[in-house]
């Protein structure tokens, strides 16, 4: 209206802009993800988003089992934490791969031969030359069906280590795959967790070898939940040497 002091302008045009400024950044963060991009694998083509630069260590995030933008962007701020420490994170969408690799349908077997392939043909952390006398090493994180499936890829000799975000498996697959993970282990579980309730933990940590890492957040649900990217990304910092081979390359 006419008459209206400049001042009170002001004041408006300053709260708008205070308003808005938080939303456009987190817009501006979201245009910044890395995009997916298609690889070939020898399951068949998969979507993944590349976190980091290509020679760091390589970090594999497995997500849950739900086929929506939610589910699959779950781990994107664990992968850009890492990434800004040097690691080289990958994504993939198991819902954009060949049937074997779908929720619900992948089978330890297919889970480990994708993360073999996806560190033997992706991986930039040992070079080429030194390919045959050093396998690259992998650190896996999955989260419900994914910690699952990482507990299966934990499985194989490349993998040094895994951490399980609310594990979706039953007491009986809990035992028969935990006992077998040679590298170490972090369990991150949700106290008002009501897919996986809390007072699973302490079967599941039976299963797990002496000095794995416990972390448990208070609230947030079934989810990677905000307060455990740092300790994730801590986890990650103490296997750094664990990358390195002790065999007397120069990688």
């Amino acid at each position: 209206p006419a008459g209206r002091p400049a001042s009170l302008s002001r004041s408006v045009l300053t709260f708008v802009l205070l308003t808005l400024l938080p939303a456009l950044s987190v817009a501006d963060e979201a245009v910044e993800l890395p995009p997916w991009h298609s690889v070939s694998t020898a399951l068949g083509q998969v979507q993944l988003r590349e976190f980091g630069p290509h020679d760091g260590p390589l970090v594999v995030c497995i997500h849950g089992m739900m086929d929506n933008d939610f589910i699959r962007d779950e781990w994107n701020p664990v992968a850009s934490r890492l990434s800004e420490d040097g690691f080289h994170v990958l994504v993939p969408d198991f819902h954009s791969g060949p049937e074997e690799l779908r929720p619900g349908k992948a089978s330890g077997d297919s889970v480990r031969a994708l993360v073999a392939d996806l560190a033997l043909h992706l991986d930039g952390f040992v070079p080429a030359r030194y390919r045959s006398v050093a396998s690259p090493k992998v650190f896996v994180l999955g989260k419900s069906w994914g910690a699952k499936m990482a507990a299966e890829a934990a499985l194989l000799p490349q993998v040094i280590a895994a951490a399980l975000v609310v594990p979706a498996f039953s007491e009986a697959e809990a035992s028969a795959l935990l006992p077998g993970i040679a590298g170490e282990v972090a369990l991150l579980m949700v106290k008002d967790d009501p897919v996986v309730p809390f007072s699973r933990a302490e079967g599941l940590r039976s299963f797990l070898k002496e000095g794995h890492t416990f972390v448990e957040a208070a609230s947030g649900g079934h989810r990677v939940v905000p307060e455990f990217v740092e300790p994730l990304v801590a986890f990650a910092e103490h296997l750094r040497d664990r990358f390195s081979h002790d065999d007397g390359l120069e990688l």
